[in-house]
C-alpha cells in the first residue's frame, strides 16, 4: 500500500488550518467598526472598508499616514499616553478620542488597542456619534428643565416676597411719623421674612449645585416648612393662614420643594388677586393623588 499523502501546506504566509487571505479580507470587510493596523511609527498599513462609512476616507487616503495626526489636538496627549502604556504591556480599551473627517468635522470614537509583532498596533474603533448626540440631547433637556425650574422658583419665591415687601415698606413709610413703634414692628417682621426667603433660595442654589437640601435629611419636615412659609406670607400680605398637612414621609425632596412653592403661589394669589384676609390650606393624599386645597 502506498504511503498516505502528506498534508497540503498552507498558503504562503499562513500556517496550515489558518483562513486564506481572501477569507480574512471578506471577514475584515464585514466589520461595522473601524479596524486598523499601524506600524511601529504609527502609520496606517491596513484599514477596513468601514473607514469610508464611519470617517469618510477612502482606504488609500489613510495608508502610510500617521493616524495620530487625525486625532483632535485636545485628545492627542491622552492617546499618546495610552499607546505608551500599550507598548509597556498594559491593555488599552475605552480610549475616547475625536478623529478628523475629510470635511473638517470630528467623529467621536472609542478605541481598543492591542500590540502585535514588530511593534505593530491593532486598533478597533467604534463610532460614538449616536451616543454623543443622545447625551447632548439629554443635557439640553436637563438645562431647559433647570431654566424652567429656576424661573418658577424666582417667580413663586423671591419675586413674590419682593412684591409683598414693597407694599410693607410703603406701609412702614406711612407709619414712621404717625406711629414709629408700629413702623418698627412692620420693618422687623419684613426683615425676618426676607431673611427666611433668602434661606429658601440658598437651599435651592445648593440643590442646583448638586448638594442635598438641608431639609432633605429630616432637619425640617414638610409640615414645618409649609407653616414657616405661610407665616412669612401672612406677615408680608397681611392675612391669616392656617395649615392642615397630612402627608406620609415618603415624598421625594423635589416633590416637597414643588409643593411648598405651589402652596406659596396659591396663597399669595388668594391675598393679592382675591383680596382674601384669611385662608385655610389643606394638603393630603386622596388615594394615590396628592391634593392641595387653598380656600378663602
Amino acid at each position: 500500500m502506498p504511503p498516505a499523502p502528506a498534508p497540503a501546506p498552507g498558503r504562503a504566509g499562513h500556517a496550515a488550518g489558518e483562513p486564506p487571505e481572501g477569507e480574512l479580507a471578506r471577514f475584515f470587510g464585514y466589520s461595522h467598526d473601524v479596524l486598523v493596523i499601524l506600524d511601529a511609527d504609527g502609520k496606517v498599513v491596513v484599514a477596513s472598508p468601514s473607514v469610508e462609512r464611519v470617517l469618510g476616507y477612502a482606504i488609500e487616503d489613510l495608508l502610510g499616514f500617521p493616524l495620530i495626526e487625525r486625532v483632535h489636538t485636545e485628545d492627542r496627549l491622552l492617546a499618546k499616553a495610552r499607546v505608551r502604556a500599550l507598548v509597556q504591556g498594559e491593555a488599552v480599551s475605552g480610549l475616547d478620542v475625536r478623529i478628523e473627517a475629510p470635511d473638517g468635522t470630528w467623529v467621536p470614537m472609542r478605541w481598543s488597542l492591542a500590540l502585535g509583532p514588530e511593534g505593530r498596533i491593532y486598533g478597533v474603533g467604534r463610532d460614538l456619534t449616536k451616543e454623543v448626540r443622545h447625551r447632548e440631547a439629554q443635557l439640553f433637556q436637563e438645562v431647559a428643565e433647570l431654566r424652567l425650574r429656576t424661573a418658577m422658583e424666582l417667580h413663586d419665591g423671591i419675586l413674590q416676597t419682593l412684591t409683598g415687601a414693597s407694599f410693607q415698606i410703603a406701609v412702614a413709610r406711612r407709619l414712621v411719623r404717625q406711629d414709629p413703634a408700629r413702623a418698627e414692628e412692620v420693618l422687623a417682621a419684613l426683615a425676618q421674612s426676607v431673611s427666611a426667603e433668602q434661606q429658601e433660595m440658598r437651599l435651592y442654589v445648593d440643590e442646583v449645585k448638586g448638594g442635598s437640601p438641608l431639609w432633605a435629611d429630616g432637619a425640617l419636615d414638610l409640615e414645618r416648612r409649609i407653616e414657616d412659609m405661610l407665616e412669612r406670607v401672612s406677615v408680608i400680605w397681611g392675612l391669616v393662614a392656617v395649615a392642615h398637612v397630612r402627608l406620609p414621609d415618603c415624598l421625594s425632596p423635589e416633590t416637597e420643594r414643588r409643593l411648598v412653592r405651589i402652596t406659596q403661589e396659591a396663597t399669595v394669589n388668594a391675598a393679592r388677586h382675591g383680596g382674601a384676609r384669611s385662608v385655610n390650606v389643606s394638603v393630603g393624599l386622596d388615594g394615590h393623588e396628592l391634593v392641595l386645597e387653598v380656600s378663602d
